[in-house]
């Protein structure tokens, strides 16, 4: 599968381009600057052929990657998703879009969730973009230091959320893939804002108590 990520040449996007591309898919990382972006990816493909594994990862800018890729991650701040999104609009088609987009704020040492005037930011990117792309919520709870650290595998879980269970179901597919990761169906795209607002608790909780890249897992 092409997998896009735009923002892709650093935090979540790192990781998911590493281990996705472990395991065959072709990977395309996108950024403002095309130069850029094909730096990382030549980072990224030097860093897997170390471990043994070839692959070919492209750059492009975000308006190339988008339209290139099956799936696309929007692995940019969230301050500058609506800016980026409407600047390169006319790349989406039918893609499958994947938000871990977090609004949030710092109030003294810890952070809040910024709740934003159509209540996620994934229904946000949904509204942005054409009907017939698909917007998937995923992703928000992963710490991506340890995501791009090869050397760990991740026991924790990640919740998907969207209206479509075809492209909801091919996110968590996506996710199974990367080892010890668990997608669990949180349901439709409205339910994203719990997702979402879990994140700067998390943070938190690291800060307040002197923990570092903590991720989640439900257990019974």
């Amino acid at each position: 599968m092409k997998i896009s990520l735009l923002g892709g040449t650093g935090d979540i996007g790192e990781g998911l381009a590493l281990r996705w591309a472990q395991k065959g898919h072709e990977i395309i990382i996108g950024s403002r600057k095309e130069e850029k972006a094909r730096n990382s990816a030549e980072d990224y493909m030097e860093r897997l052929k170390k471990l043994g594994c070839e692959v070919e990862i492209k750059g492009y800018d975000n308006a190339k990657a988008a339209l290139e890729g099956d799936v696309v991650v929007l692995s940019i701040p969230y301050e500058y998703a609506a800016s980026t999104l409407e600047a390169i609009k006319d790349s989406f088609t039918n893609q499958i879009v994947i938000s871990p987009l977090v609004p949030m704020k710092k109030i003294g040492k810890s952070f809040c969730y910024s709740v934003p005037s159509k209540g996620s930011a994934a229904i946000e990117v949904r509204d942005l973009l054409p009907e017939t792309v698909s917007v998937v919520s995923a992703y928000q709870n992963i710490a991506a230091a340890k995501l791009s650290n090869l050397s760990l595998e991740l026991d924790y879980d990640v919740v998907v959320c969207g209206d479509d269970e075809k492209s909801k179901k091919i996110v968590m597919e996506l996710t199974s893939e990367i080892p010890n990761l668990r997608a669990l169906d949180g349901g439709p795209l409205e339910n994203s804002m719990m997702v979402e607002a879990v994140t700067p608790l998390v943070i938190s909780v690291a800060i307040l108590n002197g923990m570092k890249n903590l991720s989640i897992k439900f257990t019974q």
